[in-house]
């Protein structure tokens, strides 16, 4: 029998909104309460009688047609069911309305987040900020101004499909109907009240859009582009520092050695490997905790039109992460670069002209007019002549290198995959709409990704991977010079180095389709930001282009622990739902499954020992010896181990990823799951790692066997909240540490260490979404968790709720069918309308 869909449900009123609470469980399978967006039922009042319900669901085109047909006249009208935790499960009978509803719902959760980055992108933050510490606020307007995101949105905003058109449409009508109806003062959150909150139009929301496509890319350089002036301007220089510039390059997902705060693991799993024969998928996720990345979660349903669960960004439409009846697909930061330098050989007396083969070329150059807010509060122009050379920005990285400044022989320009990506909204659209993993690889040739990984199971029990970010295509001479300069600096001058154009690709200049790694399996695949090379190890993936990662290399520990739990999935050989969450809720490291036990050995035979740092190890030792191996918020001898791996790791970077003083033999691309291997920790080594280990937790004034969960915590309306989890370093699945810039937002940020301090280890990047899904024979089954939880406002029931559920290690039901949602007794209903 078909499961049954409401249209849309409540009491529709002559108010912009109506709310109504759900009617007795007992009442369900005998009638269904609607409240249909279409003038000839506005008449009804709870409920409609189930055969219409039947018809919906049955994917009536004549009925979805007449209902959209109905709606057109009377603007956007959708209905928003707040279930337990506050998911809004938005329904409506076309995506512009569904569009209003998402975001009525996240302005409500989250205005403050959407509406700082909107401001940001349109270069305003100095007209309401000022120019802010050493020019911050500045530098960032010079930067958008300069990268023209909104003027770029203005142009492409035609281009974008019909469908997400309207989506965009309704969702910025959302946003500025709720903004309307509560006015600044009534925001709630960080932001309530600050002057410079507004509606919103599609272009803003698009230019947004296009700021996320460059997370990897252009928002890394925008200081470097704000600093950047030909020699004997007489322009007077920003006080920008040099920091801000390197910090910015280390701060991109891709960089090596970065410090970003973005990363995850990803599972999708064939039918021979989920216990109902079908795929599965498990998604987590390692977003900020702060700020405009957070991730935010939701469900849409348009019938007959589009049926999605999952989580995503604010000011982008739909879901980014999720599942429909038909697939379930998550992603991850995908390693490489998303943009290059390139080194412009200038011409004589000429800062602004430069050579590239035969041809001379001048830079453009643009004036930039930033309003700024001065002390006295009034609102003064700064005008900036900003330049740029054939393919984008010229930018000063000298604060990195001399050489890299801008002089009067050379000056860097910048180039970027994603300069004119619009595409993301059409992209997880048709995601949405994709019925098995076939049809997922087309989106990917269709759209490819901006900086992401994807992996995708269906229900039909097949499983992909693919890496389709955007990527410069290297011709052979630009890669040799790309591989030989620390940041990828390629001769400007040489026509041999530009971008290789093919067929195939999204857009010219980038690896085409044919390139890109991708694999389809029956059993599994996974990435955890590693190379793709062993998306399978059992099918290693070859020929690939070498900046999209190298093939052969070792895995990096949280790596090889997702591949170790995928040769594991208990005893029926195959993973459950429960199994999935467990995978990631279990708060195993790589480095104490490999070495708790050899350590613990090296403490029976050498602690009290004269030996360097064994002297005084008994107590720690004994901290060790009673600790479960587990970073729980109740462990025991969690931080003592911690301090522990992170003094060994400090002296030898690669001890968890090369033979060396823990581990004894080397890499085998032939096992990349179990090597390099064989843990012979060096007792020298260990025992400095002890003494100092010991020294730091007790310089901070906890005892040796303080619980994890006491250490450990993230600061949220100024309580402090315990997290379980670890850092990357220490190969942990469940990473959670901190990063000093989550995102670019304006939000407060809590101050703390990720190191030890007697305020413990203060956390606001890691597991973020968790989502096991399972397709079995009766739809599809999910579990999940919001881990800093679905609201910005502390004086919501659901600002901290799913914290107390992570800290617990436990998750809840995704509620996706009518039955589900109906039944859940927080069940929340609001109509809302507009145009």
């Amino acid at each position: 029998m078909p499961r049954r869909r409401a249209l849309c449900g409540g009491v529709m009123s002559g108010s912009v909104l109506a709310k109504s609470t759900s009617p007795s469980k007992g009442s369900l399978g005998r009638r269904a309460r609607f409240a249909l967006p279409v003038v000839v039922f506005l008449l009804v009042s709870f409920s409609l009688v189930s055969p219409l319900a039947s018809a919906q669901s049955a994917g009536s085109s004549d009925f979805i047609a007449r209902a959209q047909s109905a709606i057109a006249g009377i603007g956007y009208r959708a209905e928003i069911r707040r279930t337990s935790h506050g998911i809004p499960h938005v329904l409506a009978a076309d995506l512009g309305s569904a569009g209003f509803g998402q975001g009525w719902a996240y302005a409500e959760d989250r205005l403050c987040d959407l509406a700082d980055q909107v401001v940001k992108v349109r270069g305003e933050r100095s007209r309401w900020l000022g120019a802010g510490a050493q020019d911050e606020h500045l530098a960032s307007d010079l930067g958008y101004l300069t990268l023209g995101l909104v003027e770029k949105a203005r142009r492409a905003l035609p281009s974008i499909s019909r469908d997400a058109r309207a989506l965009l449409e309704g969702y910025a009508a959302g946003y500025n109907r709720y903004l309307a109806e509560v006015g600044p003062g009534g925001v709630r959150g960080w932001c309530a009240g600050q002057p410079w909150i507004g509606p919103v139009t599609a272009v803003d929301l698009l230019a947004y859009q296009q700021d996320l496509a460059i997370v990897s890319s252009g928002r890394v350089v925008l200081p470097s582009v704000a600093v950047a002036r030909p020699p004997g301007d007489g322009q007077e220089a920003l006080r920008v520092p040099a920091a801000a510039v390197s910090d910015a390059l280390r701060s991109a997902p891709s960089a090596v050695g970065g410090a970003s705060a973005l990363g995850s693991n990803g599972w999708a799993l064939g039918g021979l490997l989920s216990s109902s024969g079908r795929g599965a998928l498990l998604a987590n996720p390692h977003f900020p905790w702060q700020g405009e990345l957070q991730l935010w979660e939701s469900h849409l349903t348009v019938p007959g039109t589009l049926d999605v669960y999952g989580a995503g960004i604010g000011g982008l439409p739909g879901v980014q992460i999720g599942f429909t009846e038909q697939v379930a697909w998550t992603h991850t930061v995908a390693p490489g670069p998303r943009f290059t330098f390139a080194q412009l050989q200038l011409t004589p007396g000429r800062p602004t002209g430069y050579r590239v083969g035969d041809r001379v070329l001048d830079m453009r150059s643009q004036v930039v007019v930033v309003q700024v807010k001065q002390a006295d509060g009034r609102v003064e122009p700064v005008r900036r002549t900003m330049w740029s050379g054939e393919h984008g920005p010229i930018v000063d990285l000298s604060s990195i290198d001399a050489g890299y400044g801008w002089t009067t022989t050379g000056a860097i320009e910048f180039r970027d995959a994603n300069a004119d990506n619009s595409g993301l909204l059409d992209f997880w659209l048709g995601m949405a709409r994709t019925r098995n993993v076939a049809e997922v690889a087309a989106r990917h040739v269709e759209h490819g990704t901006p900086w992401l990984n994807t992996l995708a199971s269906d229900r039909s029990g097949t499983s992909w991977y693919g890496n389709a970010a955007r990527t410069p295509n290297l011709t052979p001479e630009a890669m040799r010079a790309w591989s030989s300069s620390p940041i990828g600096l390629l001769d400007g001058g040489d026509p041999k180095q530009d971008w290789r154009v093919e067929p195939g690709a999204v857009a010219a200049g980038l690896l085409p389709a044919s390139r890109w790694p991708r694999l389809t399996r029956a059993d599994y695949v996974f990435n955890a930001n590693n190379s793709p090379w062993a998306a399978n190890p059992r099918s290693p993936l070859r020929g690939y282009p070498q900046q999209l990662g190298q093939e052969r290399l070792a895995l990096p520990a949280r790596a090889r622990l997702n591949a170790l739990l995928l040769e594991e999935p208990g005893p029926t050989g195959r993973f459950t739902l429960d199994a999935l969450v467990s995978a990631v809720l279990a708060d195993e490291s790589l480095g104490a499954r490999s070495l708790l036990e050899p350590v613990r050995g090296l403490c029976r035979a050498h602690a009290g020992s004269a030996e360097a740092g064994w002297r005084d190890a008994g107590k720690a030792c004994a901290v060790l010896d009673g600790w479960d191996g587990r970073f729980r918020v109740d462990s025991r001898g969690a931080v003592l181990w911690r301090e522990l791996l992170t003094a060994v790791l400090a002296e030898h970077p690669d001890a968890l990823n090369a033979a060396g003083p823990l581990l004894s033999s080397p890499f085998d691309p032939r096992d990349p799951v179990r090597t390099p291997g064989a843990p012979r920790p060096d007792p020298g080594v260990v025992g400095r790692a002890i003494d100092s280990a010991q020294r730091n937790v007790e310089a901070a004034g906890f005892p040796l066997d303080v619980p994890l969960g006491a250490v450990q915590h993230s600061v949220k309306g100024g309580r402090e909240l315990p997290v379980p989890g670890a850092p990357d370093a220490l190969g942990a699945v469940n990473v959670v540490e901190r990063v000093p810039a989550p995102a670019t937002t304006l939000e407060p940020v809590a101050r703390g260490s990720g190191e030890l301090t007697s305020d413990g280890y203060r956390v606001n990047t890691g597991t973020s979404f968790l989502l096991a899904v399972q397709f079995t024979d009766r739809g599809p089954r999910a579990k999940g968790l919001l881990t800093f939880s679905q609201s910005i406002d502390p004086r919501s029931p659901h600002f901290a709720d799913q914290q107390a559920l992570f800290a617990r290690g436990e998750v809840r039901e995704c509620l996706f069918t009518w039955a589900q949602i109906q039944a859940d007794p927080q069940l929340r209903t609001t109509v809302v309308r507009g145009t």
